[in-house]
């Protein structure tokens, strides 16, 4: 079985980091542009609003996309039912992200930055339709999935760029996320239509939606634990500080460091349909983990030794004098990398034997750790302070995720993954 289907993960894997990489491209070619265009000030205003917005998103993606996938793959047999009754949640559930992002800004800010959020959140709506991607990687055709994303870069980067041009406000670049979710949903509805499905054969059914959601509250509460987290440090330093200029500096310094987060996701996405298959064979399935943990750890220490070396010169390169603290929060968060390529992987392997109440409890202690250290540090040290504090706690939830579940397991396999040895054997799979 392995044998048979090998090419196609490792053809899935490297048309899911092509599409990967064009987007890192297009984020730094054309990202920077937009970013250098705003300034900090409206800049900060974007992060801001993305930030809020992010934090709700898992009212709309309900924790359920690994799980949606694994579901395809075990039960073939219900595949409409399946991807209906998830399109319909998640339908339901992007409609609360609007409303709810909207309502929060109104609260507490001008109505000018309530209108930037409300654009930014029409694109959850769109985002409905992405069930498809799981439906493409099920089938193990993560080529359909990167094509669609290139069209649709490539299309949202020559708009950006003409608005650049124009000298279009910033209401302007809010709507592009709703126009880039707007335009990979039709092309997956070309994709998927051009597989031979139909749309129209879709079902919504309540006990399956009832089933989903049982198995995806563990996932539903690590993944708003996870989100809140990770994008609740630009609404903190626009409280603490309320200086959107430094949400823009903070902003634009971690933007180019979790333009690396995409790699790991990649190839987790990418690789799951295998090690899932492989759950008749352990050792096998032992041995792909540990691959798969150790192109996340070597990854993570080349990046991080780059962004170390090099942040300075190449972040004062792409963003000018514009942004002068925006080097200093990207040596810093980019340290982050280790755990987050870790805990992509960790979180994948929970998920696959069912464990996922331990990345509950991880993603509780990351957010404590997290939260404690920047209401601490972020009114002394600004937005040092909350990059400090993601790396912090990030390592110390590291060490627990290691140990959390089987620990001598856990253990053994981070010291195999340590050895180089193992992207040997990947490159010699990948090429038999």
């Amino acid at each position: 079985m392995e044998e048979k289907s090998k090419n196609n993960y490792v053809s899935n894997s490297f048309w899911m980091l092509l599409e990967k990489s064009a987007r890192i491209i297009s984020g730094i070619l054309v990202g920077i542009l937009v970013v250098r265009y705003l300034g900090d000030s409206q800049f900060g205003i974007l992060t801001y609003g993305l930030g809020i917005i992010a934090i709700l998103t898992i009212f709309s993606t309900l924790g359920l996309d690994s799980l949606v996938v694994r579901e395809l793959i075990t039960r073939p047999e219900k595949t409409n039912k399946i991807l209906g009754t998830a399109f319909g949640l998640r339908l339901a559930g992007s409609i609360v992200v609007v409303v709810g992002s909207c309502f929060y800004s109104l609260m507490r800010d001008p109505i000018s930055t309530t209108y930037i959020v409300f654009l930014l959140s029409i694109s959850i709506v769109f985002q409905s339709l992405s069930v498809i991607d799981f439906y493409f990687q099920s089938r193990v055709k993560g080529k359909l999935t990167a094509m669609n994303q290139v069209i649709t870069l490539f299309v949202s980067a020559l708009v950006k760029l003409y608005l650049i041009y124009i000298k279009a406000p910033l209401e302007w670049f809010a709507t592009m996320a709703a126009l880039e979710a707007g335009l990979s949903a039709l092309n997956q509805f070309v994709f998927y239509k051009r597989e031979g499905q139909k749309i129209s054969l879709w079902q919504f059914n309540f006990s399956e939606a009832k089933y989903l959601l049982i198995l995806a509250v563990p996932l539903i509460l690590s993944s708003f634990i996870q989100l809140f987290y990770q994008n609740v440090d630009a609404i903190l330093i626009a409280r603490f500080l309320r200086d959107m200029g430094q949400v823009g500096q903070y902003g634009a310094g971690v933007r180019i460091s979790q333009a690396a987060y995409i790699f790991p996701v990649a190839i987790c996405a990418a690789v799951f349909p295998g090690i899932v298959n492989n759950r008749a064979n352990k050792p096998l399935q032992l041995q792909r983990l540990t691959q798969l943990y150790s192109l996340m750890i070597w990854g993570a220490i080349c990046i991080i030794v780059g962004g170390t070396l090099f942040g300075d010169w190449v972040i004062s390169f792409l963003y000018g004098a514009k942004f002068p603290g925006a080097p200093h929060i990207f040596k810093i968060h980019i340290w982050v990398s280790l755990p987050v390529f870790w805990g992509t992987a960790w979180g994948m392997w929970m998920l696959a034997i069912q464990q996922q109440k331990y990345v509950v409890w991880m993603q509780i202690l990351n957010a404590c750790l997290i939260l404690s250290f920047e209401f601490l540090l972020i009114p002394k040290l600004g937005i040092s302070g909350a990059a400090y504090s993601l790396v912090i706690g990030s390592y110390i939830a590291l060490i627990f995720m290691v140990l959390a579940y089987k620990p001598k397991e856990g253990l053994l396999l981070f010291w195999n993954a340590l050895h180089p040895k193992n992207i040997i054997e990947v490159i010699r799979y990948s090429k038999a």
